[in-house]
């Protein structure tokens, strides 16, 4: 029998109970069990069918698409043999994932996975028992051909309130991502929330870490792609090397640990060469200083440079504090003569007065730059700075240190 003639058929029954043409209640109850028999078929055999989307030629229109899940809502939610749902199955097959917009859009009006699972996106999938949910799975699957018409999806369910920023945190997104057939994806997540690069905790075992000590135990092509991303949307704190975890460990020094020291400095050499311009060593005299003999063997051309604020290795030194100055001799001794007349270009401050700052002011190395370049006093005094109070002459310094 074909479907023409199927629903003939149901017309001309449904015609003659109309009608009251056809009175035998015992007939009429036997047809409607049949016809709720093919009802439930119907629905198995869609649910089934909504199963191998994007599989072989079962490549239908998301409008078509739309109109089945419409009129028969439980596919939605059909399981096949694994525990999987629809949605979930779209997501991780090569050709079915353009389907996740249009199942999750349906799948949110009848609460599939329930009343905060936004269609089944946020859903435990329970396929190899990872515990990963829909999303999760979604930017974690297919190779670099498919990144790019991924990324078109997550815009797709962004745009219609799907999938939220706080997702990339909450749903630890950047940790499933960071590959390089799934670089587009990373990109856009971190573009969407750069922060997310900092603010996002995994957990391994009994530990959560933030994601750049996460990743000491990672391949290097994530560590990488991950080093660049800190470099790239956070380069006025020196990427995430200096980030530290909960118990205080710095990034810098679990990757040595776990990688080993030459390895992560032979990725942060190919990450920063002297075309990258990038003043690293202002972050680790600041930061790390532990670490600064290390990194100026590595990274040399670094003295030389100005960091985003335009300031020179000294002064970004001097800015965090006469004490670390004195913690670094050596660049103190560096000073030339036109770095001591130079002003920070953010304080505005020459470095005599720099080091007379705060509490740990150093009023011996102070009048030691003053005494080298005095003009700087009457270069001060000449600068349109209000509200400034009466300078000192370069007399009451001097009875200062003696």
């Amino acid at each position: 029998m074909n479907i023409s003639t199927l629903q003939s058929n149901l017309d001309f029954i449904k015609s003659l109970y109309f009608h009251e043409e056809w009175n035998d209640e015992q007939c009429r109850e036997t047809i409607l069990e049949a016809i709720q028999e093919c009802h439930a078929k119907i629905e198995k055999a869609f649910g089934r069918s909504i199963h191998t989307l994007g599989w072989k030629k079962h490549k239908p229109s998301i409008e078509s698409v739309a109109k089945v899940v419409k009129k028969f809502p439980s596919t939605l939610s059909h399981r096949d043999g694994r525990g999987s749902i629809p949605i979930q199955k779209a997501a991780m097959t090569r050709d079915g994932y353009g389907y996740v917009p249009i199942l999750a859009k349906e799948g949110v009006k009848h609460k599939v996975g329930g009343e905060d699972a936004r269609g089944g996106l946020l859903m435990i999938n329970p396929y190899e028992n990872r515990g990963w949910n829909t999303l999760q799975w979604f930017v974690n699957i297919g190779d670099e051909e498919q990144d790019a018409k991924r990324v078109d999806v997550l815009k797709e369910l962004r745009q219609s309130g799907l999938f939220l920023k706080k997702d990339i945190v909450e749903q630890k997104l950047l940790a499933f991502s960071c590959w390089k057939q799934y670089k587009m994806r990373f990109e856009y997540l971190i573009n969407w929330d750069r922060d997310a690069l900092i603010e996002t905790r995994v957990r391994r075992g009994n530990r959560i870490s933030p994601l750049i000590h996460f990743l000491s135990l990672e391949p290097e092509e994530s560590l990488l792609l991950t080093l660049k991303a800190g470099f790239k949307y956070h380069p006025q704190i020196g990427g995430l090397l200096f980030v530290n975890d909960e118990e205080g460990h710095l990034a810098f020094d679990v990757l040595c640990n776990v990688k080993g020291t030459a390895t992560i400095m032979s990725l942060l050499y190919n990450i920063l060469s002297p075309k990258q311009d990038y003043p690293l060593l202002h972050y680790v005299f600041t930061k790390a200083p532990q670490h600064k003999e290390l990194f100026m063997k590595y990274f040399p051309w670094a003295t030389q440079l100005k960091d985003h604020d335009g300031r020179s290795l000294q002064q970004a030194v001097l800015a965090a504090g006469p004490n670390l100055m004195n913690d670094h001799d050596y660049l103190f001794a560096m000073f030339t003569d036109n770095q001591i007349q130079e002003r920070d270009p953010v304080t505005a401050l020459y470095p005599f007065a720099a080091m007379a700052a705060g509490e740990h002011a150093d009023l011996k190395k102070s009048f030691y730059l003053l005494r080298r370049h005095p003009s700087v006093l009457e270069k001060r005094s000449r600068a349109p700075v209000s509200g400034r109070r009466k300078k000192r002459k370069i007399e009451e310094i001097e009875d200062i240190e003696d």
